[in-house]
């Protein structure tokens, strides 16, 4: 039987985020107000246009804050997308799930040691999990992400069993 499962999560703000929204906003307003100002001045209505597309580029900076993670299961497979503005697609990492070695809540107190790490969850530390498996790219991955209670256990389902048995042992 196929193991088939999606999730989709929103990043939270930051406030970086909130901070680089604000300097969009801020930026986009001088600027349209000087060209504005200088179509006035000139009668030069090339400003106008130039200042529609200052609008334009500013509210396409704005979207590209939005930012979301889709996680998707495919048998074996831990697929991680992440989706900025609804309009751009960027695949982070395909895992293989029967080389996982550890799964559990994050933060750890003693994190063992990654080559690379991937960082796919909302932002808040609530419900997020750690998986750690080999990759064959990359060595031994550590993937950061907040997978919800179907989707953690389509993930457990594809487990080495000797991952599985220690799993159900620690919640036991």
């Amino acid at each position: 039987m196929d193991n088939i499962c999606e999730q989709l999560v929103v990043k939270a703000r930051t406030t970086q985020d909130r901070i680089k929204a604000v300097l969009i906003i801020v930026g986009l307003a001088v600027v349209s107000a000087g060209l504005l100002f200088l179509a006035l001045i000139t009668g030069f209505l090339a400003f106008l246009v130039v200042a529609g597309a200052a609008v334009v580029g500013g509210v396409y900076l704005l979207s590209g804050l939005d930012v979301e993670y889709e996680y998707i299961i495919t048998n074996n497979e831990l697929d991680i997308d992440k989706i900025i503005g609804r309009r751009k697609r960027k695949r982070m990492i395909t895992v293989d799930l029967s080389r996982a070695e550890d799964f559990c809540c994050y933060p750890m107190e003693n994190e063992p040691d990654a080559d690379a790490t991937v960082h796919a969850f909302t932002g808040l530390e609530k419900d997020a999990r750690y998986l750690f498996a080999e990759h064959k790219d990359y060595g031994k991955v550590g993937i950061i992400f907040n997978p919800d209670k179907i989707t953690r256990e389509a993930i457990v389902r594809e487990f080495p069993n000797a991952l599985r048995a220690r799993l159900n042992d620690s919640v036991k």
